[in-house]
Order: structure tokens, then C-alpha cells, then sequence
């Protein structure tokens, strides 16, 4: 019996293998999932399409197979009549763009039952395996409540200390054997695929990074005020919404900063796309690595729309429980490592796009204002904004001007409501 790499969705035609699930040897069931394969945008998980014994691994991990090649043998011992399911999306997900994938058809939920099976034959991703591990959980006692009663990452959370939530796991290093100087880990998956985007990046565009100084008082007490409104209607809010808005009003007056950059393909010359909508990707940190979903239409929504959407999209990036459609249509990328610290940095572009905008932190500090025709020290809420540029399209003098247009909005945020009136 063979097993062959299914269709992943239209217009893919490859996939990385990131990991075996299985080796050779092992008993399989019928919709076990068998390896994960990272596609140009997700990590999906490939299903079996038969019950038996493995017997041969032919694909290696790292290594990039196309849609119908060869990936495992196996004895079947109770084959499926029906073609093999399309590969359903898993809980990964990495920054790049691709097409959507097939959809699955719909599999209904059943009521949660306390499972009595080894951990080892509980329905549950490698991510939500991994998880259970590290919170020293056994999967074999966990209620699942996904489909077919998969046990799902919220099902691991509950299931320990009187069903408290646990914090969420920072990306663990490798096992080092004692007295082990170094250690080499491959580099695949998410990291992969960051590497690349970042390699094109910087292969293609000609950075520059601009920083500009902000007196964020204003912004930090109309958030101060609007904070109780949002935690009545169940939303947190952060600063991001406000940045958000206030990249779109300066981005109005600067369009050619809203745009992406179309290569030159031999006798055809290179183009700027500018684009007169507004899709801001948020930069997110998981525990497997960046990654860079988009919040569409940031100029049709309010502030409290976006802090919604915002938590949910981090959330959802941090669960991974992203989709394909979650990472399409990006304009522009905002960049946020004020919750970490430091001043500002110089991000890198998201390429094709021409920049990318950096938000760091805010903190109190004395400055010097002028008060009543005299100069006094103030106590100030202050922060730094960073933009980074491709040079090939866009001058200094551009990202000058975009950034004292967009430093105006944020010293003065009622001035972001006063142009929708």
C-alpha cells in the first residue's frame, strides 16, 4: 500500500514535511493523522486514509514533496474504498501567502466523554500533545470536546488544577545531553518559512529606518477613559487600535507608503501598487515564532470593532488556530515590541510591501514643554515610532512627512474622530 501527499488546496503543489507523527513499525487507524506539512501559509496535518501497519517512511522530514508523490508504505489492513481526504488545516501557521486550501466536509461534534484509552491513542494534534507534556498533563484523563471527541489545547487547559487556565508555553529548546557543548536544530517549519520571507526581504527591498519621537499623554488618557466603556462590552483595549487608526489617516495623506512592489519580469518594468484600502498586518509572537495574520478594512471599523478583532486574531495566532485566509490581502504591517521594552528597532519589511511600522514602548519621563509662554519640566507619557522603508520607491523625505502627519494623529486623538464627523 502507498501513501502519496494529497491535494493541499488550490494552486499548492508542495509541502514541507515538518514531522513524522508515526515511524515504521507503528499500527495505524483510519484518519489518524500521520505527518505535518507546512504549505506556503499553514501547517496542516495529513490524515490516513487506511488502518494497518506502516512499513516504510519514504519522505524525510525537511524535505519539500509535491502533491501525489510517494511519502510512506504501508500493509493496509483495512483499507479505505473511498480517495483519501483532503488534508484538513492543523494548529499552525506561518507569516506567507498562498492560496486557500480545499475545505473539508463538516464532521459533527459529540457530546465530551471522559477518555479511558493510553495517551497515545487520544485524538489530539501534535501542538496540543506537546502542550499536554509540558503542562505534565495526561492526554488519556482530558474531556475532549472537538470533533469525534478531539481533545483540543482549551480541553488541556481546563483539565489540570481545578480547571484553572494555564499560562500560556514558551517555545522549549531541545533536550541537551549532558556535557553536550553544542547543539544543532534544524531549521524548518514556521522558522523556515520566516527565513525566507525575512532573506527575501532583505535581498529585494533597500531598507531605511526613520524614527521620530511622540508625546503619547493625550492618547494614554483617551484610552484611560475609554477602557471602562470597553470592559462593558466584554473588549479589551489596547493602544493598537488607536495606532491602527491613526496609520490610516496619515496613510490618506501619503498613499504611495500603502502599497506593494511588483518585481520586473524581463522586458516588463517594475510597478508600485497603491492600494486605496487598508489592510494592517499585526506582527504576533508565538511560541513556534513570528507571524503576521492581517485586520482587513481598518478604516470601516471603530476602535472598540478593532480591539476586538485584534484579541481575537492574537489569540487565535497564539492557539494556533489561524487560517489561510487570516494572512491575504496585507497592506502594510505594524510591529508592536512595546509590551517586551527597549526604544525602537528597525523592523524589516514585509515584503512586497514598501513599509513597515514600529511601535515601542510608552513610558513617563520628564521633558521640557512650554507653559503659559514659559518653559517648565513636565511629566510626559513619551514614546518612539519607528517606520522602515523600501528605498527603491519611497525617499526619506516621504517617510518624514508620513510620520509627522501620523505623530499629529497620535498627540492629538480626538483629531481621529473629528474627520469621520
Amino acid at each position: 500500500m502507498e501513501f502519496r501527499l494529497p491535494e493541499l488546496g488550490e494552486g499548492v503543489t508542495e509541502g514541507e514535511l515538518v514531522k513524522w507523527l508515526v515511524k515504521a513499525g507503528d499500527q495505524v487507524k483510519d484518519d489518524q493523522p500521520l505527518c505535518e506539512v507546512m504549505t506556503d501559509k499553514a501547517t496542516i496535518e495529513i490524515p490516513s486514509h487506511f488502518s494497518g501497519k506502516v512499513t516504510e517512511l519514504v519522505a524525510k522530514e525537511g524535505q519539500v514533496v509535491k502533491v501525489h508523490e510517494l511519502m510512506l508504505k504501508g500493509e493496509a489492513t483495512g483499507a479505505k474504498t473511498s480517495a483519501p481526504a483532503q488534508a484538513a488545516p492543523a494548529a499552525h501557521s506561518a507569516p506567507a501567502a498562498a492560496a486557500p486550501v480545499a475545505k473539508v466536509a463538516p464532521v459533527a461534534n459529540v457530546a465530551p466523554q471522559a477518555s479511558t484509552r493510553p495517551a497515545q491513542d487520544v485524538l489530539a494534534s501534535p501542538s496540543t500533545r506537546k502542550f499536554a507534556r509540558e503542562q505534565g498533563v495526561d492526554l488519556g484523563s482530558v474531556n475532549g470536546t472537538g470533533p469525534h471527541g478531539r481533545v483540543l489545547r482549551t480541553d488541556v487547559e481546563t483539565s489540570g488544577k481545578g480547571g484553572s487556565v494555564a499560562p500560556a508555553a514558551r517555545k522549549s529548546m531541545p533536550a541537551r545531553a549532558p556535557g553536550e557543548l553544542e547543539q544543532r536544530i534544524p531549521i524548518r517549519g514556521m522558522r523556515k518559512k520566516i527565513s525566507e520571507k525575512m532573506r527575501a526581504s532583505k535581498d529585494h527591498a533597500a531598507h531605511f529606518t526613520y524614527v521620530e519621537e511622540a508625546d503619547a499623554t493625550a492618547l494614554v488618557e483617551l484610552r484611560t477613559q475609554a477602557k471602562p466603556v470597553a470592559e462593558k462590552r466584554g473588549v479589551k483595549l489596547t493602544y493598537l487600535p488607536f495606532v491602527m487608526k491613526a496609520m490610516v489617516a496619515a496613510l490618506k495623506d501619503h498613499p504611495k507608503i500603502n502599497s506593494t512592489v511588483v518585481e520586473p519580469q524581463g522586458d516588463q518594468p517594475g510597478e508600485l501598487v497603491v492600494k486605496h484600502y487598508y489592510n494592517i498586518s499585526l506582527s504576533v509572537q508565538t511560541e513556534d515564532g513570528l507571524t503576521v495574520p492581517v485586520v482587513k478594512n481598518v478604516d470601516q471599523k471603530g476602535i472598540f470593532e478593532l480591539a476586538a478583532e485584534i484579541a481575537d486574531i492574537v489569540d487565535r495566532a497564539r492557539k494556533k488556530k489561524l487560517t489561510q485566509e487570516d494572512f491575504s490581502g496585507s497592506t502594510i504591517t505594524l510591529t508592536n515590541a512595546g509590551s517586551i521594552g527597549g526604544l525602537f528597532a528597525t523592523p524589516i519589511i514585509n515584503y512586497p510591501e514598501v513599509a513597515i511600522l514600529g511601535f515601542n514602548k510608552i513610558s513617563r519621563k520628564p521633558v521640557v514643554k512650554v507653559v503659559n509662554g514659559r518653559e517648565r519640566v513636565v511629566i510626559r507619557d513619551w514614546t518612539y515610532f519607528s517606520i522602515s522603508m523600501d528605498h527603491r520607491v519611497l525617499d526619506g523625505a516621504e517617510a518624514a512627512e508620513f510620520m509627522k502627519t501620523f505623530i499629529d494623529y497620535i498627540e492629538n486623538p480626538a483629531r481621529l474622530f473629528m474627520d469621520q464627523m
